[in-house]
């Protein structure tokens, strides 16, 4: 089996036009396990557009996923998904967004994605590698401890650059 590097560049480009056939299938597929498996994720009752918040989440949140995986296919780089998660992590916090959320998302969109695209063996194993390293990856962030604030430098004039 070839590593996880080689494939992407071998096989990146090909992966994310093949994913991206199957997009709305996989994406709704993981929409509905979402809304299912966590149905008060999101879900904050001050808002004025409580639900509707809610379901845009359930429902974009896996297109975001979807968009990630094609970057990082393309680019062949697994840091793509890195910086996303670490910019993101503060953030969905916020919003009640807990790593086995994550998680779950993770593996509901590739076994969508093995249950919509039509894999050879060595694409079948290379995409279960590639899961298990967004996962590697998800557990990295979310165990760093959150920073406090953001070391931006002050301009004389109060400003931030």
């Amino acid at each position: 089996m070839l590593k996880l590097e080689v494939w992407l560049a071998q096989s990146g480009p090909r992966i994310a036009e093949a994913l991206e056939s199957q997009r709305e299938l996989i994406c709704d597929s993981v929409s509905n396990q979402l809304a299912t498996s966590f149905p008060t994720l999101c879900y904050d009752p001050t808002r004025y557009d409580a639900i509707a918040f809610q379901q845009l989440t359930y429902h974009e949140t896996p297109r975001r996923f979807h968009r990630l995986v094609q970057v990082l296919l393309l680019l062949q780089s697994l840091e793509v998904i890195e910086r996303e998660y670490r910019w993101g992590w503060p953030v969905v916090r916020r919003y009640g967004v807990e790593r086995h959320h994550m998680f779950a998302q993770v593996r509901w969109y590739f076994e969508a994605a093995r249950e919509h695209v039509a894999l050879n063996p060595e694409d079948g194993a290379q995409m279960n590698d590639l899961a298990t390293a967004i996962l590697r990856i998800i557990e990295a962030v979310t165990s760093d401890p959150l920073p406090t604030q953001i070391d931006t430098p002050v301009r004389k004039n109060g400003f931030h650059p």
